[in-house]
């Protein structure tokens, strides 16, 4: 069985494979395997609607998981709408940390209702090929770093605000290619991307239900990647068996 493991890892390492073609571009198939990583691989077909997926297979992805408040450099934070409530405890733990302020709407990590009820949570994933560093028109100091730029040290963005133009380039490439978590704020300086807490994200710490977890691997463009529609089409798809009118703030956004 190992040996079989093995293999599967090598080839999806493998270029051209298939394997890899679909880690690179996954169907929702795909994306509801990924899902498993984040509750401890609690197996996703009890949810969902009969015919709609195989059994999980918790080896498709071979993404390391780390227990809640476990120091880590790098990685990315994965929200798991099937355990979240809705409480905001993260995005409160988020905005005292980061920003000193009991204000939730200050938060770097933002959770959206939608109906049928389903969470979702959107926070920066930290992408490996960094879209929104690549937009940036300012060209690299003497250490490859243009205004926005990877902290070497715990390998998440930073801005250098002496040398931002405040072009929103940035802003404009992660609403495009992932889940626009990136905005301009009143100083025109591109904020809510996620600064991992030092390596020790405090919204994965204090959620109550373990609907976070900080996982090292990156996932460029994939499932948390996704804007908070798309997910949410996904969820309601997963966990009420099909498509349904989504409400966001009293307001029909979606069919």
């Amino acid at each position: 069985m190992s040996d079989l493991k093995e293999k599967e890892k090598k080839e999806i390492q493998e270029e051209g494979s298939d394997l890899l073609q679909r880690f690179k571009n996954p169907t929702r198939r795909d994306f509801l395997k990924g899902l498993a990583i984040g509750a401890g691989g609690v197996a996703l077909a009890p949810l969902l609607p009969k015919g709609t997926t195989e059994a999980i297979d918790l080896d498709y992805f071979p993404m390391k998981q780390y227990s809640q408040g476990q120091k880590l450099v790098g990685g990315h934070i994965f929200h798991d709408y099937r355990a979240c409530v809705g409480c905001q405890t993260c995005e409160m733990a988020c905005a005292m940390y980061n920003e000193k302020v009991a204000n939730p709407s200050r938060s770097r990590i933002k959770i959206y209702r939608y109906e049928p009820a389903v969470f979702v949570g959107i926070v920066c994933q930290q992408c490996g090929d960094r879209p929104c560093v690549n937009a940036c028109p300012v060209e690299p100091d003497k250490e490859g770093r243009r205004a926005l730029y990877e902290d070497p040290k715990v390998k998440c963005l930073a801005v250098n605000v002496a040398r931002c133009i405040n072009c929103g380039n940035c802003v404009e490439a992660c609403k495009a290619n992932r889940n626009g978590n990136i905005y301009l704020n009143a100083k025109k300086i591109p904020d809510g991307y996620c600064v991992l807490c030092n390596g020790d994200p405090q919204c994965v710490k204090q959620c109550p239900q373990n609907a976070l977890t900080h996982i090292t691997a990156v996932t460029d463009g994939m499932y948390g990647s996704k804007p908070a529609d798309v997910l949410a089409k996904w969820a309601i798809d997963t966990l009420f068996g099909g498509p349904k009118t989504i409400v966001e703030n009293g307001i029909q956004v979606l069919k």
